[in-house]
């Protein structure tokens, strides 16, 4: 898929999705390989905002950073 306006918003879709399950996967490693938690770890601190009836934080880790290239890569690659 080429990268065209019309095309943004299933870019956006493949990353957000590719980080969601990065970060699942890098969570669920950790929990079979003890060894592996360092990719859990935050990269950054939570990011986000409070509206006192909507709260939103990111919190980006390695597993995280793993999907949303992964995303980008499928994104091309489709």
């Amino acid at each position: 898929m080429t990268f065209e306006r019309a095309h943004i918003g299933f870019f956006l879709a493949f990353v957000v999705v590719g980080g969601l399950l990065g970060s699942a996967l890098a969570v669920l490693l950790a929990k079979l390989f003890p060894a592996l938690s360092i990719i859990k770890e935050n990269l950054t601190a939570p990011v986000g905002f409070n509206l006192e009836v909507l709260a939103f934080s990111i919190k980006i880790n390695a597993g995280t950073l793993a999907g949303m290239i992964a995303g980008i890569l499928f994104f091309r690659k489709a």
